[in-house]
């Protein structure tokens, strides 16, 4: 994909601050009672100004998902073309690992679960999106199954596997951040690896063990 320009690297930049400083606010004085005019002011704009970066409240929490889960299926369409879908997971998965080593990252994702679990409307939004999540690199995942020659389109029972591994790949990461946090960065990423290996698929085509 080509390289983005430095106008995108701005308004990337710009994003990210609005962001972290919402949520620090947010978890400060609760969503319900922060105004979009408190956070722009605490960032140094105007509220005209924050709403050209995001359209709606909620979104200046959830826009670093949308960034995260486009990096993943960037990652995967990166992967070598045949190459076994658990195999492409497992490897765009490992390569992310550094966000378990960031010290400030993993005091943000605690500070916007403490938001979420506070405000049932943004955790029902924070499931939909996870569901979106699911979706996307599972449709990501199923484009680069099909494009193998000898693959089927009609193989509804690859398709639901291939989701359900994305599945299962993204409730690893969830369990590790939310009860691991306090962990050292090695030891979470051996809890990674070591879910991960727990539940590889049993089929060898899509990257499985093959039978003693």
């Amino acid at each position: 994909m080509p390289d983005p320009t430095l106008r995108e690297l701005s308004r990337r930049a710009i994003r990210q601050r609005l962001g972290d400083v919402a949520i620090r606010i947010f978890a400060e004085r609760g969503y319900a009672a922060t105004t979009v005019d408190e956070v722009a002011a605490a960032a140094g704009i105007s509220e005209r100004t924050f709403f050209r970066y995001f359209g709606t409240k909620d979104q200046v929490l959830f826009f670093r998902a949308d960034e995260d889960t486009q990096m993943l299926v960037d990652r995967l369409r990166e992967r070598p073309v045949g190459e076994a879908p658990w195999i492409s997971l497992r490897q765009i998965v490992l390569v992310s690992l550094d966000l378990l080593d960031d010290e400030a990252e993993l005091e943000r994702e605690r500070m916007l679960r403490s938001i979420l679990n506070s405000t049932p409307e943004l955790l029902a939004h924070q499931l939909a999106r996870v569901a979106d999540t699911q979706r996307t690199l599972g449709d990501a995942l199923w484009e680069r199954w099909i494009a193998v020659p000898g693959h089927r389109e009609d193989d509804a029972d690859t398709r639901l596997v291939l989701r359900a591994l994305v599945g299962a790949m993204l409730g690893v990461l969830t369990e590790v951040m939310m009860h691991a946090e306090d962990q050292p960065p090695a030891e979470r990423r051996r809890l990674v690896r070591t879910a991960l290996d727990a539940i590889r698929p049993g089929r060898v085509d899509l990257g499985g063990e093959p039978d003693a």
